[in-house]
């Protein structure tokens, strides 16, 4: 069951549907059931409604949003445990980073840092394998003070790089990508299990995950903030299809700074600071 949920995670993490998920797993309950002679019964049989079970997406975007008070105790969690330390701020960056996912968030260079306007520009891997659009629109994501704090814990000190080490010593080019899609595996199992041990301490979901980053994003911006779904879909790179207002609707970055810095704990005091090192400084409002 365990593998089953590391795989959903991974496929949602790399911006499979849900509904192609489904029969990805339907695909597989087909060959384990061998039609009357299934390979695993009983016990072992992983598939199923209940403890222990694995229950197959039946399409759709799975309902994984937290409110944005479990978001904030993630982020005061406190431990001695330097595996959760990582999976908590992992976690707390990818959703203030207009929730992107891990794949996303390993593949982030220093040089996406844009010093100017202190926000950083990149596009989703998912958008940049689209052949159907030849120059999509990148996704511009404010760096917020817990953004600063995280890469300055976990970043790589050397800026000539990747900001964090995940994928440290293997060049983004496509005949890499095999490679780098197993490491961001290796890197993302320990810290969606981490997560679920964070989660059970905090009485929250207990199957929390890396994915639950982006439906909490967008969910509190449509939901709470009640902001326009064309900025939305832009904030989080989705296509804005044919809606002929989109193309008039270009939020400056002030605008998403506001944005994004509601979604804060205001009952936290954030320390404005810079980049440890000063080649890509960004003074944090």
């Amino acid at each position: 069951m365990k593998f089953l949920s590391d795989c959903e995670d991974f496929w949602s993490e790399t911006g499979i549907e849900y509904a192609t998920i489904g029969i990805y797993m339907r695909t597989l309950r087909a060959i384990i059931n061998n039609g009357e002679d299934p390979y695993l019964t009983g016990n072992r049989y992983p598939f199923g409604e209940g403890k222990n079970k694995y229950s197959i997406p039946k399409g759709g975007r799975k309902s994984i949003a937290l409110d944005i008070e479990d978001i904030w105790k993630i982020e005061d969690f406190e431990t001695d445990n330097q595996g959760l330390i990582l999976a908590r701020d992992i976690f707390v960056f990818m959703f203030y980073c207009n929730g992107l996912n891990f794949g996303d968030l390993c593949r982030l260079q220093y040089k996406d840092i844009d010093g100017a306007s202190q926000e950083i520009v990149f596009h989703r891997k998912k958008t940049r394998d689209t052949k159907k659009k030849k120059n999509p629109e990148p996704i511009c994501a404010p760096i917020l003070p817990p953004m600063v704090e995280i890469i300055n814990r976990h970043g790589n000190k050397e800026q000539d790089g990747y900001i964090f080490p995940f994928l440290n010593g293997i060049e983004r080019i496509d005949k890499n990508e095999r490679t780098i899609k197993d490491a961001i595996q290796l890197a993302l199992n320990p810290i969606n299990n981490s997560l679920k041990v964070i989660a059970a301490q905090l009485g929250i979901d207990r199957n929390l995950s890396t994915a639950y980053t982006r439906n909490s994003y967008v969910t509190y911006l449509t939901s709470e903030m009640y902001i326009s779904e064309i900025f939305v879909k832009q904030m989080v790179g989705h296509s804005t299809g044919k809606n002929v207002t989109a193309g008039y609707n270009n939020p400056s970055p002030k605008k998403r700074r506001e944005v994004n810095s509601k979604l804060l704990n205001p009952n936290k005091k954030y320390i404005t600071r810079l980049l440890a090192t000063s080649k890509y400084s960004c003074t944090l409002q």
